[in-house]
C-alpha cells in the first residue's frame, strides 16, 4: 500500500508537470515513510493522502534544487529555474486538489526556508512535522464542528 501510494503520487505529479520543463522527481519510497506514518494517524481518503504526498514531494524537490545553487555549480541556472518552477507547481497542484488550507498553513515556513537558503543556510524544513501539525489542527477543527452540531441537533 505504501509503495503503491508513493508510486501513484509520482505518476500523478509527472502527468501534471509540464513536459517542456523536463523535470524528473527522483524520490525513493523510503523518503516518504515518515509522512505515511503521520498520515496513518488520521482517517484520510486515499486521494487526500495522494495530495499530501504530492505536496511533500514537490516541496522537498524544490528545496533540493535551490540548495544545489552555488556560484560554481555547472547547473546553477537550471537549478534556480527548476526550484522556482517547482514552488509554482506546488501552488498549482495544491489549489487544483483543493488543499488551499495547507498552502496557507505552510506558507510562512516555506518563505522562511527560502530566505535561509538565500542566506546560505541549507537546513531542511521538517515538512513531515509541519504537515502533521496541519492535519492535527484540521482534525481538531473538524471535531469541534461535529460537537457543535451534536449540541445544536
Amino acid at each position: 500500500m505504501n509503495r503503491q501510494l508513493i508510486g501513484d503520487t509520482l505518476r500523478l505529479l509527472q502527468a501534471e508537470l509540464s513536459p517542456i520543463a523536463g523535470i524528473k522527481l527522483p524520490f525513493s519510497p523510503a523518503e516518504g515513510e515518515g509522512l505515511l506514518s503521520v498520515m496513518e494517524g488520521y482517517n484520510l481518503e486515499y486521494s487526500r493522502k495522494l495530495h499530501f504526498m504530492g505536496i511533500y514531494i514537490i516541496l522537498v524537490q524544490a528545496a533540493r534544487r535551490h540548495m544545489e545553487c552555488s556560484a560554481d555549480h555547472p547547473d546553477l541556472i537550471r537549478n534556480v529555474l527548476d526550484g522556482d518552477y517547482l514552488y509554482s507547481f506546488y501552488l498549482q497542484f495544491a489549489i487544483k486538489h483543493r488543499e488551499l488550507d495547507a498552502v496557507v498553513f505552510l506558507a510562512p515556513f516555506i518563505k522562511q526556508q527560502q530566505i535561509r537558503i538565500a542566506n546560505g543556510d541549507y537546513a531542511e524544513l521538517d515538512l513531515i512535522t509541519l504537515i502533521g501539525q496541519f492535519l492535527n489542527a484540521e482534525f481538531k477543527k473538524k471535531r469541534r464542528s461535529e460537537k457543535a452540531i451534536e449540541q445544536v441537533g
